[in-house]
């Protein structure tokens, strides 16, 4: 399938530099495209310049408006079903754009990926061997003939060249306008890519020259270390606490319970592959299965509690006891997730807290239609629980109840029968 890519350029004066970064993505970008400039109150001959090109789409601003909100500008007026945020002070290079979209499109799961550079924080940058701009193409060639079809994951993607499907951005809104001229916005987008469970990778045969001087340039007069320190404040405001901090920290781990029965045999076989993608470990409540179902499932974890006529006070004791994960997760074999639920779910483990107690799922009744009393087929119910969290297990509507008042985060994961 061949995918447009709407380029979105910010340029506030550089004209010189905007020049040489569009040159070259004319030259050197063989996908389909359209070229959005959104220009920041430029004093320069940038405007005049930008209307005199007939394949730029151009915005103009009185003011400096920001990074944020002039990609959201951008994005408003975007057509391509893929999204490019591009610095200005960037050169482009052959195979550049082929490259990011192979990656972008090789997994439903992937939201982002950017390129390699010689002026970035983090993963991106790598060492380079040109001196100038002469040998700039012979080194990226060289680069990415070397590297072909390599790429790996990264919980940030710096944003002198962000490339997204569009319907991720759909999904979880534009960059956020409170971080004003910029810095720390590409953090909060990437951030907010990674809670619903999308990956972000490096390209590492697609490689951009980056300026990087040009913008702390700009963001001289607006001080530009004051700016960081005001939008990191902002950052640790919106989220709680350290946005680098939460990008970077690691996923919870959960214990998946699974009630198998004599009746389970055909909806063990389907959820058995996903639960393997779920769950860091697995306990089986054994309340009468039959023995063919029970050794399949002992194919995946040797952690089984029979239920016999125990109580669920007490065969949930047994549980607590055998686990070693922070969070319970209940799930009945007619279940079902789908791929886009479970990668939710990654998200989900990847953003709770300490402090949760409990995650409410969306749970479709079977038959999928509204109730003959007009309710929804849909409800929903705690099936997620912190581990040492004050609960009673509610048998009749499989669901925690917290003892006290305590904090659950509602997710949209919606489990069908």
């Amino acid at each position: 399938m061949t995918h447009k890519t709407s380029i979105i350029i910010l340029t506030h004066n550089q004209l010189p530099i905007t020049q040489m970064c569009l040159s070259s993505i004319r030259c050197y970008t063989d996908e389909p495209y359209e070229l959005i400039v959104v220009d920041n109150g430029s004093t320069d001959a940038t405007v005049s310049y930008l209307k005199s090109q007939a394949d730029v789409k151009s915005i103009f601003n009185n003011i400096n408006l920001g990074f944020a909100k002039g990609c959201n500008q951008g994005i408003e007026v975007a057509t391509g079903d893929t999204i490019l945020f591009l610095n200005n002070d960037t050169i482009v290079t052959p195979n550049w754009l082929t490259a990011m979209l192979r990656v972008l499109y090789g997994d439903d799961d992937i939201g982002a990926v950017g390129p390699v550079t010689n002026y970035a924080s983090g993963q991106q940058k790598i060492a380079v061997g040109y001196d100038d701009l002469t040998g700039l193409n012979a080194f990226a060639h060289e680069h990415g003939t070397r590297h072909a079809g390599y790429s790996f994951d990264v919980r940030r993607i710096i944003g002198f060249c962000m490339l997204f499907k569009r319907k991720i951005i759909e999904e979880v809104g534009g960059f956020d306008e409170r971080y004003g001229l910029g810095n720390y916005e590409d953090d909060d987008m990437c951030l907010r890519v990674l809670n619903r469970g999308y990956r972000l990778r490096v390209v590492y045969d697609s490689y951009i020259h980056h300026f990087g001087h040009m913008t702390t340039k700009i963001l001289q007069n607006a001080n530009l270390g004051g700016l960081l320190v005001i939008n990191r404040e902002k950052a640790r405001e919106k989220w709680g606490q350290d946005i680098h901090s939460l990008i970077y920290k690691d996923p919870v781990a959960i214990t998946l319970v699974l009630p198998i029965d004599e009746h389970t045999v055909d909806h063990v076989k389907v959820i058995l592959p996903q639960i393997q993608q779920m769950a860091e470990e697995i306990i089986v409540l054994d309340r009468g299965a039959d023995a063919s179902v029970l050794a399949k499932v002992l194919e995946l974890t040797s952690k089984v509690v029979k239920s016999g006529t125990d109580t669920p006070e007490v065969w949930w004791s047994r549980i607590v006891t055998e686990s070693t994960k922070k969070f319970l997760f209940w799930m009945n074999p007619a279940e079902h997730m789908s791929a886009d639920e479970r990668r939710k779910l990654s998200g989900i483990k990847l953003s709770l807290h300490d402090q949760v107690d409990a995650v409410s799922i969306q749970l479709q009744l079977e038959g999928g239609e509204p109730t003959t009393g007009g309710e929804s087929s849909i409800v929903r119910r705690n099936r997620i629980v912190r581990r040492d969290a004050a609960f009673q297990w509610d048998d009749l509507n499989d669901e925690f109840l917290l003892e006290s008042e305590g904090h659950v985060e509602s997710s949209d994961i919606l489990i069908t029968y």
